[in-house]
């Protein structure tokens, strides 16, 4: 498997140099997995979106490591990355900016480390880049801890009672509001060297996620540009440097051409319980047709109805985002539909009722005649907006199946 090669690469790579190439910010991970580990319920921690990317993973580290540093308690901000560690491999961009900081992938607190039969609850946790702690991978318990929330998302609505403070902002990353409201107010509490690292960790994750500041494609907004200048003053950098930064990482983001279908659904992966249903969203790289080109079509089945039987959604959507070679590198967005076979649920008027919030088309990915189409992949459709990404998309979704529910009842 791809995962397992990357990982066995990077571990190669990795033994030779870690303890030489290790940071504070890299020891400081390292420590605080040791100190969740030793003592689960004595710690606090922090904890990303199960998407697990950079923005995710970058401000879940950020926002722990100054939190620890600036505290003056003994008790540690722990990150947590809701993912199989396995599953980081997936995320080359990922695993490139934690590495040039510092920090080894077998140091993170993963997924692996929390599920388990002695899972304590934290004194407190933080979500950052999510607003609503998932039922399906975490204790129900620890969701009466959620004390804060720093994000970029529409509000769900969850962790409303007790003691939560949120801030909520839909701008284009949540590394500007975890730079804004932790890093640049407790500054003072990192050394140059934290502070440098800090800084390229959450400047990767905004330039990323918002396709170096292009407003009209993402979110970008003011605060983003604004953080973008702070950081790179923070690393000396001017704005040559930080787009070398952008095209690596996007580099390794998109590099999805080896990936089977699978592995693209695995990389980039929510769930939400929506009404009656649960439904999931993949967020990946490869034009549909380029998939459906590449693997045969009974193979991209079998994988789709078995990632759905494990997560045991009633619908699956998969949404796409690249630059179109055949449109002249036009941005460009799809998104697919499937269901288990034994499933109920009308595909086709469920994309009729999202095209009334936002338009898509529907097209064919395979334009061979001679070739058996795709199950998963036959309610394929083109998106108008190209600033229509998941979390844009995820609110759609929750009022048509909400809806559908309602529908069902009566």
């Amino acid at each position: 498997m791809r995962a397992a090669r990357h990982r066995d690469e990077h571990r190669r790579a990795a033994t030779t140099v870690r303890d030489a190439a290790r940071t504070a910010l890299g020891t400081f991970v390292r420590e605080a997995r040791e100190a969740y580990v030793a003592a689960r319920g004595d710690v606090h921690v922090v904890v990303g979106n199960e998407a697990c990317d950079l923005d995710s993973v970058a401000c879940a580290v950020a926002y722990a490591y100054v939190e620890s540093a600036s505290s003056a308690s003994s008790s540690m901000v722990v990150p947590i990355v809701s993912c199989a560690r396995e599953d980081i491999y997936l995320r080359p961009d990922v695993v490139y900016a934690l590495r040039e900081v510092g920090v080894e992938i077998e140091d993170v607190l993963c997924l692996d480390d929390v599920v388990g039969a002695d899972v304590a609850t934290p004194k407190s946790i933080c979500l950052v880049d999510h607003n609503a702690l998932s039922a399906r991978i975490f204790p129900r318990a620890w969701g009466g801890r959620v004390r804060r929330i720093i994000d970029h998302h529409e509000d769900a609505r969850a962790h409303d009672q007790g003691e939560c403070v949120k801030v909520i902002e839909l701008i284009g990353s949540c590394a500007s509001l975890v730079h804004r409201d932790v890093v640049a107010a407790k500054r003072e509490a990192l050394d140059a060297s934290g502070a440098r690292d800090v800084a390229r960790l959450l400047l990767g994750a905004v330039v990323l996620d918002t396709r170096f500041l292009d407003a009209s494609t993402t979110r970008a907004s003011a605060i983003d540009f604004e953080t973008a200048d702070a950081l790179r003053a923070t690393l000396d950098w001017d704005e040559d440097a930080a787009r070398r930064e952008y095209e690596t990482l996007s580099a390794a983001r998109h590099d999805q051409s080896t990936f089977t279908c699978a592995q693209l659904l695995a990389k980039d992966y929510k769930q939400w319980t929506m009404g009656a249903y649960e439904i999931g969203v993949a967020s990946f790289g490869v034009r549909l047709q380029d998939l459906a080109a590449r693997q045969d079509a009974s193979s991209i089945d079998a994988e789709c109805d078995a990632f759905m039987a494990s997560r045991r959604v009633h619908a699956l959507f998969m949404m796409t985002s690249f630059e179109d070679a055949d449109a002249g590198g036009a941005y460009t967005r799809q998104i697919a539909v499937t269901r288990p076979v034994e499933g109920a649920l009308d595909c086709a008027d469920v994309m009729r009722r999202v095209n009334e919030r936002t338009p898509v088309a529907a097209f064919d990915v395979d334009s061979n005649a001679s070739t058996k189409a795709s199950r998963a992949l036959r309610a394929s459709y083109a998106m108008a907006d190209v600033k229509a990404s998941r979390k844009k998309v995820q609110p759609i979704l929750v009022d048509v199946f909400t809806a559908l529910s309602a529908e069902t009842r009566s």
